[in-house]
């Protein structure tokens, strides 16, 4: 029989994310820096992304794939509540900015709510 521990290693890693639940200082709950880097949440809960590839490799892409890179995506539900757990409400608060690019994309219009019919 084949020894297969050098593998298990690599297949039982788990992924890391460096939440800081108490922080030495104060013994509060920290950010996780690259989110805050690489996200942006808009003030309806959204969290909105760059595509993934966005800076690499742009000699060998043509010019409607570096457009379609630059785009910006909205993070699924539960990205969203996992983004949301690993900022603190410092984040989440509301921002206004002088010409912000965004300022349209934070509420949310034109959607349908359904509410209960009184019986």
């Amino acid at each position: 029989m084949e020894d297969v521990t050098p593998l298990l290693p690599s297949l039982l890693q788990q992924p890391a994310r460096t939440l800081t639940y108490c922080s030495a200082r104060k013994g509060k709950r920290k950010s996780v820096k690259s989110v805050v880097k690489r996200f942006l949440r808009l003030h309806n809960g959204l969290w909105v992304r760059r595509k993934s590839g966005y800076k690499k490799r742009l000699w060998k892409k043509s010019a409607a794939k570096r457009k379609r890179l630059r785009e910006f995506v909205l993070c699924t539900r539960t990205q969203c509540k996992l983004l949301d757990k690993m900022t603190t409400s410092f984040w989440k608060r509301r921002n206004w900015y002088v010409d912000d690019p965004y300022q349209k994309y934070h509420n949310r219009t034109n959607l349908q709510f359904h509410s209960p019919s009184p019986l």
